[in-house]
């Protein structure tokens, strides 16, 4: 029988900053967060989702993955209230010693809370693209001119 022991964790105030999170459905990295935020829909569209005295109208955002196709649907996402924590994560990766001709290294990581999340916007809705291009669509209205005038 192993004997469990209750230490609690030190207790630690909660930070007083808010952040607001998106939940981009695709691959984002620093170099493609102005791409991610132009799909969104600007800066200016994200400031007013999330205002605090935002209307309901105003909270909607698209997301279009294709911004010059007017045959890509934007997919709709909704900003709605959260209760996160954000927390830094950092990961430290030492070398300790050879082993058997092997390196070994130590990794430490340390997490600290910088805020909380207060509203998140979500994109979870799915719609399915349509598989022709603007090109072979622009042929079948030839084609169907084109028919009409042999017949």
């Amino acid at each position: 029988m192993a004997i469990i022991s209750s230490v609690s964790a030190q207790e630690r105030p909660l930070p007083q900053v808010t952040f607001c999170s998106v939940e981009y459905p695709g691959y984002v990295q620093e170099s493609s967060v102005p791409i991610a935020v132009q799909r969104i829909g600007g800066q200016s569209k994200l400031d007013n989702a999330f205002r605090r005295s935002a209307q309901k109208k105003d909270t909607i955002l698209e997301l279009s993955f294709r911004l010059n196709d007017p045959f890509a649907h934007p997919i709709p996402g909704d900003v709605v209230p959260a209760n996160n924590l954000l927390l830094k994560v950092v990961k430290r990766k030492r070398r300790s010693c050879t082993v058997a001709g092997t390196d070994r290294s130590i990794c430490e990581f340390t997490a600290e809370i910088v805020g909380i999340v207060s509203k998140t916007a979500r994109f979870r809705s799915a719609y399915l693209f349509p598989t022709f291009s603007p090109r072979s669509l622009k042929l079948t209205q030839v084609w169907r001119t084109i028919s009409i005038f042999l017949t």
